[in-house]
Order: structure tokens, then C-alpha cells, then sequence
């Protein structure tokens, strides 16, 4: 009978071991896509800002940040405040073009969450 109970508390030992551990593969998981995306949202900001700058325009700039950032879904779906803006006066020193994109994505397994808006900033001098 010592036996079976052995075997008994060992499954229950595993059990609670291997949640503990699903549960932290799982986070891993999503805290690397959110890392992921972060990154990649940070990159396209700062490349719709120079662009914008360099190009004087801010079409231009939205349609880089739209490129660049791709790859992670389609764009219309969670994308917002991407496209560029132009403060101070041109051709002075305080001219400056800037992005603020955020994006909300969707959890992976729901675990920690449904969804999550991740945001950026990119800020480029005018004329590069």
C-alpha cells in the first residue's frame, strides 16, 4: 500500500510542477512576441520620422512606418497615430518631425491577458 501512495504523491508533485512550468513557457512566449513587436514598432517610428524628414512629407512617412512594421499583421487591424507630424518652423533648429504609433495585439493563449496596446516614439530633425 506504501507503494501506490508513493506513486500517488509523485503525480500530484509532477502535477503541480508541471503547470508551474507551463505557465512559465507560456510567459516566456508572450513576453518575447511583445518584446518583439515593441522592437519592431520602435524601428519603423524612428524610420517613419527620418523619412518624413528627409522627404518633407508625412505621407511618405506614414507609408514607410507601414512598410517597415508589416510583417507582424495587417496593418488596418491595430495600428493607430502613425502618421507623422511637424512641430516648430522649417528650416530652424526646432523643426522636427515625429510618430507616435501604438499597436494593440491580441494574446497568443489568453493566459495573462487578451490583448495589449504597445507604443512607440520616433522624432527625426527636419531635412535629416
Amino acid at each position: 500500500m506504501s507503494e501506490q501512495r508513493d506513486r500517488g504523491a509523485a503525480a500530484v508533485e509532477f502535477a503541480l510542477v508541471a503547470l508551474l512550468l507551463v505557465t512559465l513557457l507560456v510567459g516566456i512566449m508572450e513576453f518575447g512576441r511583445l518584446w518583439a513587436i515593441q522592437g519592431s514598432l520602435a524601428q519603423a517610428s524612428r524610420d517613419a520620422a527620418r523619412t518624413a524628414a528627409i522627404t518633407d512629407s508625412a505621407d511618405a512617412g506614414r507609408d514607410k512606418l507601414e512598410d517597415v512594421f508589416w510583417p507582424l499583421g495587417p496593418i488596418g487591424s491595430g495600428l493607430a497615430g502613425h502618421t507623422p507630424t511637424q512641430s516648430g518652423t522649417p528650416g530652424q533648429s526646432d523643426c522636427l518631425w515625429s510618430v507616435q504609433p501604438s499597436y494593440t495585439t491580441s494574446s497568443l493563449t489568453g493566459f495573462f491577458g487578451t490583448s495589449w496596446t504597445i507604443s512607440a516614439k520616433g522624432a527625426m530633425r527636419c531635412n535629416g
